[in-house]
């Protein structure tokens, strides 16, 4: 966790709200809709990281793809550094999303088997560079990434299938740094990890974000990594915030049943947590 900050919001999110479509039940019944999420809002300071805790189908990542612009909501806004992500279009909005870049929990899906870990690792920044910047400075770029997560140069000219699992969450680290964000989602970072992979990883995240005073909105299930890792927390239950507040109070004093239920599901959490 980093230290507090008073600046102006790196993130905020007013009012989110989504609502999908679903098929019709019958040939004259209308059709339905799913609202995934309802009313969210919450603000990210420059430098610390917000948690988003709730069960499987609580809207966690519908969440995360919208702070991301993988997807429009029904309703609300996103702002980035105080810009509407989805009032921004084209080339403004590759720019801006050049400050926020995504982890995505499945290592193994989210790598491109059939490319090297050099064209993985550069793809957020190919469109940007020159052509007179050329293939060095892309290798160049990707070899200090590399660095960052503790990997090697030579690890440039090989596949995804030649690495471990956290290996490949290195890489996925890697590929976001490279446009130096001051945002990463992380969708459930080490859900598809070993356990004795997790630790390494997380204190990786952890490292990366005293050294870049890197901002993260972390996806997870696991309340032992997010107590871990985040500032702040929010939970989410059917869409909507049931609580949200410092990690500390959320974990120590948890108000709504809800959030008690899920502290109460992970065994002796009392002595896990503090």
């Amino acid at each position: 966790m980093s230290e507090t900050h008073t600046s102006a919001p790196l993130l905020e999110v007013k009012h989110l709200g989504r609502r999908f479509a679903l098929p019709r039940a019958g040939l004259f019944q209308p059709a339905g809709a799913l609202q995934a999420l309802s009313d969210v809002s919450f603000t990210l300071q420059p430098g610390k990281s917000l948690g988003i805790v709730g069960e499987s189908g609580s809207g966690k990542s519908t969440l995360a793809r919208l702070v991301m612009a993988l997807d429009r909501p029904t309703e609300g806004q996103v702002f980035f550094n105080g810009t509407d992500v989805h009032q921004t279009h084209g080339q403004a909005l590759r720019q801006l999303r050049s400050g926020f870049q995504m982890v995505f929990q499945d290592p193994y899906g989210s790598l491109d088997p059939r490319q090297k870990v050099l064209a993985i690792v550069t793809e957020p920044i190919q469109s940007w560079l020159k052509p007179a910047d050329g293939r060095s400075e892309l290798r160049d770029r990707a070899a200090q990434a590399l660095s960052e997560v503790g990997l090697r140069t030579a690890d440039l000219d090989k596949y995804p299938h030649e690495f471990s699992g956290g290996q490949r969450q290195r890489i996925a680290i890697a590929r976001a740094l490279i446009t130096r964000p001051a945002l990463i989602v992380a969708d459930e970072p080490v859900s598809a990890l070993d356990v004795s992979v997790q630790a390494q990883v997380l204190n990786l995240m952890m490292d990366l974000q005293d050294r870049y005073d890197l901002s993260y909105l972390l996806v997870s299930h696991d309340l032992a990594v997010v107590n871990l890792m985040c500032d702040d927390v929010l939970v989410l239950q059917s869409g909507r915030v049931v609580e949200q507040g410092p990690a500390v109070q959320i974990f120590e004093q948890a108000e709504h049943p809800y959030t008690r239920a899920l502290l109460a599901a992970v065994p002796g959490h009392r002595e896990d947590f503090f």
